[in-house]
């Protein structure tokens, strides 16, 4: 279920009356990079934008090169203001017959650690009331580079 942690929070953050019902008002655009102490993230780690006054909510997965670039349920357009930031690593790929048992985990400790992909920057990057990462987004094309440190 490839992204649905994203439309997860966005499906909350509309059920909580934050959507808008689409921008109204003058909009931008915003792409760039995400890296981590200068090194790229694995593909497909989720960057999520919410406006602070309106809650509207955008996203955008990471290519392969570190690049993004938002979208949302209206498109590319967000509406201008401040965001707060959040990132997500990647889905896990593992099926249920992947998982190891309960039995497994206690005779191999090691089964229980997460995946590399899910250690490549710190935990409080994933929750809005810890990243620290807050944004402008201006009307027209914004470039948006973050480095987490």
């Amino acid at each position: 279920m490839r992204g649905s942690k994203i439309w997860g929070v966005l499906l909350g953050a509309m059920l909580l009356g934050c959507s808008g019902g689409g921008p109204t008002g003058p909009t931008g655009t915003v792409e760039g990079t995400l890296t981590n102490k200068g090194k790229n993230l694995s593909p497909e780690t989720s960057i999520v934008f919410i406006h602070n006054e309106k809650g509207t909510a955008a996203y955008g997965m990471l290519a392969d090169d570190g690049s993004y670039k938002l979208s949302s349920s209206e498109g590319d357009a967000i509406p201008v203001g401040m965001y707060r930031v959040m990132v997500q690593p990647p889905a896990s790929t593992l099926t249920a017959e992947d998982e190891p048992s309960a039995e497994e985990l206690l005779d191999n400790p090691q089964l229980s650690k997460p995946a590399k992909n899910q250690n490549e920057f710190a935990f409080k990057y994933r929750q809005l009331s810890t990243s620290g990462l807050q944004f402008e987004v201006t009307e027209g094309a914004n470039q948006i580079d973050i480095d987490l440190k």
